[in-house]
């Protein structure tokens, strides 16, 4: 008997890295069969072929894992984050003048090493990219690539009152005529469980508490899929280099360190359900305005009802030694508390 990819599955349940899920166990026999029927021949089923599938729901339900999972179970197929992808297309078309042709050329190369793409966090948030992506998904087609995307967004919702997206709506059609559609529900918030079942804060900084830190961050990241997100507010740009659909691992100096306000944090905090601060200092006289920043920070994050993990030098109780500001603190103290406590699952 043949080695499937819900063998595969049953690996990490043997393991104890997750448990089962029929949600899960559904979406992976509907992507098994959308794979074999797109490899079938026979001219009795080239009217039913997909071209590749579509999977969407909320952040925490296990999209790119299980896609992840499949990937590896059939040993054809790349992982590449939507950003990282439309990066190199934009590196392959922009040194050259014949754009078309360059782009061409990229994916025909690109498609000579798999059989499957696996493009996850799917998302049109940019005229350019909208404009694009339809062509990137027809010369995959043409080179006979199986395409696996996991977004946020049903079809219908992507690029959602975009600048000319008339011009899109064109790319949602092909989707949804063209490729298997897949609602991934669950009453389950899977990193919110992870999250719930692991120590969120951190002290003091060691090596022993680092390694802990960012081996919760590996646990519910890609780390080998990590990108860039650049938040816009007012006429800067916040850029945050490490990042994976609604996550982000920063620095307290690069967060507190500079000069953002409310505004700021509040655009952060929409963007992001999880933020990993790494390094807080003990905060004293000499870094009050670090400490006020700190202090927005995790208001809005809190207002947001965001999720914060933290590498600290102290214990929050010791965390703020600064007189003037020790009263407004412990609202931050008490919200650090409610934010980084241990919940029940």
């Amino acid at each position: 008997m043949s080695f499937t990819v819900l063998d595969h599955y049953e690996g990490f349940i043997f393991n104890n890295f997750i448990k089962r899920d029929k949600n899960q166990i559904n979406l992976l026999n509907d992507v098994d069969l959308t794979w074999r029927e797109f490899n079938k021949s026979n001219v009795f089923y080239s009217k039913r072929k997909r071209f590749g599938i579509y999977v969407y729901g909320s952040v925490g339900t296990g999209k790119t894992f299980l896609l992840s999972l499949f990937s590896q179970y059939t040993k054809v197929a790349r992982k590449i984050h939507y950003n990282h992808l439309m990066k190199n297309v934009h590196d392959a078309i922009n040194l050259n003048n014949d754009k078309e042709k360059k782009l061409e050329s990229y994916i025909k190369d690109l498609s000579k090493e798999i059989k499957i793409l696996f493009i996850d966090e799917l998302h049109i948030f940019n005229i350019v990219d909208a404009l694009i992506i339809k062509r990137v998904f027809q010369l995959l087609e043409e080179n006979d690539v199986f395409v696996m995307t996991s977004s946020n967004f049903k079809p219908d919702d992507l690029y959602k009152d975009g600048l000319q997206r008339a011009d899109f709506i064109p790319f949602v059609e092909h989707i949804k005529k063209n490729y298997e559609l897949i609602h991934m529900y669950s009453d389950k918030d899977y990193r919110r469980i992870a999250l719930n079942q692991a120590k969120t804060y951190f002290t003091p900084i060691n090596n022993d508490t680092e390694g802990e830190f960012l081996s919760l961050f590996q646990r519910l990241v890609d780390i080998d899929n990590l990108t860039a997100k650049i938040i816009n507010s007012k006429s800067r740009e916040i850029i945050f280099t490490k990042c994976s659909a609604n996550v982000a691992y920063c620095s307290f100096d690069f967060i507190c360190n500079t000069n953002l306000g409310y505004e700021d944090y509040t655009n952060i905090a929409k963007e992001f359900k999880l933020i990993f601060i790494e390094k807080v200092p003990k905060m004293t006289d000499d870094l009050s305005d670090q400490c006020r920043r700190f202090i927005s920070l995790i208001d809005m994050l809190y207002i947001n009802k965001c999720s914060v993990v933290i590498l600290a030098e102290k214990p929050i109780s010791l965390l703020c030694q600064i007189d003037k500001l020790s009263k407004e603190f412990e609202r931050t103290a008490s919200r650090l508390y409610e934010l980084t406590i241990i919940q029940p699952s």
